[in-house]
């Protein structure tokens, strides 16, 4: 299934396969429970929040009494969950999902890295965006946020 530039089969030993997949899974695990984090924060903010068991539904992906940074603009930073953690510790799990899908190939080519390297370049980037864009939002209170949340990608 796996194949090398040379058509030969691709193969690691087990440990690699499975210690790719674990990872891949906290990743996936990290990446949906904070956006669920953030959103349903967002909606309990709004009064809009309503409880689902649906599948798929990962536990820790609603904060119950999630802390946060009041702003003076009257809106709210969270500091619980995820993001108490690291910023933006979605992209980070974005990024562990990106190159597992590359080193599960093996090395004999870079085009399967070419999207970890090209997401790296874009996430990077939309962070410094986003920092600007916030610093001049929230003024001091984003200084304060930087604080309580010091890490940007990874703690």
């Amino acid at each position: 299934l796996n194949k090398s530039l040379a058509g030969e089969a691709v193969a690691h030993p087990s440990w690699y396969q499975t210690s790719l997949f674990v990872a891949l899974l906290l990743a996936y695990y990290v990446w949906d429970t904070a956006n669920s984090q953030k959103n349903r924060f967002r909606m309990q903010e709004r009064g809009t929040y309503v409880e689902r068991n649906t599948f798929p539904q990962l536990p820790w992906g609603t904060l119950k009494n999630p802390t946060y940074l009041k702003t003076k603009r009257g809106t709210k930073l969270l500091t619980g969950g995820w993001w108490g953690i690291a910023r933006k510790i979605h992209y980070t799990a974005d990024l562990v999902m990106a190159l597992s899908w590359g080193l599960v190939t093996g090395t004999g080519s870079g085009i399967p890295y070419f999207y970890f390297f090209f997401f790296t370049t874009v996430l990077v980037h939309r962070v410094s965006r986003d920092i600007e864009l916030c610093k001049e939002k929230y003024g001091a209170d984003w200084d304060a946020y930087c604080k309580i949340v010091p890490y940007i990608f990874i703690p």
